[in-house]
C-alpha cells in the first residue's frame, strides 16, 4: 500500500469540511442517495489507487465547479488548494453538450 496520503492531513480535511458544506443536503439525481457518498467514493478509490493529497482533494470536488458555480469559483479552488487541484479538477468537468 503507498505511503502517499496515510492520514487526513489538515488540508484534506479542510476539503471534506468544503464538500460538506457544498453538497451535504444535496441528493444524487432521481434518488435519495446522499450526494457526499458519491464524492467520497471517487476520493476513496483515488486514496486506495495511491493518489496523493491534491488528487484526493480534486477528487472531493471534481463536480463543485459544474454543480455549484455561485458558491465556488476557479480562483477559489486555487486559493484554498492550489492550482494543481484546480487542473486536475478541469480534466473531469465534462465538456457542455452541443
Amino acid at each position: 500500500m503507498g505511503d502517499k496520503l496515510s492520514q487526513v492531513t489538515p488540508r484534506l480535511y479542510e476539503a471534506l469540511q468544503f464538500t460538506f458544506n457544498l453538497h451535504g443536503r444535496d441528493a444524487r439525481k432521481a434518488s435519495s442517495v446522499p450526494y457526499l457518498a458519491h464524492l467520497l467514493s471517487v476520493c476513496a478509490l483515488v486514496q486506495q489507487d495511491g493518489g496523493d493529497e491534491d488528487e484526493a482533494i480534486a477528487a472531493l470536488l471534481h463536480d463543485a465547479l459544474e454543480d455549484k458555480p455561485e458558491k465556488i469559483s476557479r480562483a477559489e479552488i486555487v486559493e484554498r488548494f492550489g492550482e494543481r487541484v484546480l487542473r486536475i479538477i478541469g480534466s473531469a468537468i465534462d465538456p457542455p453538450a452541443q
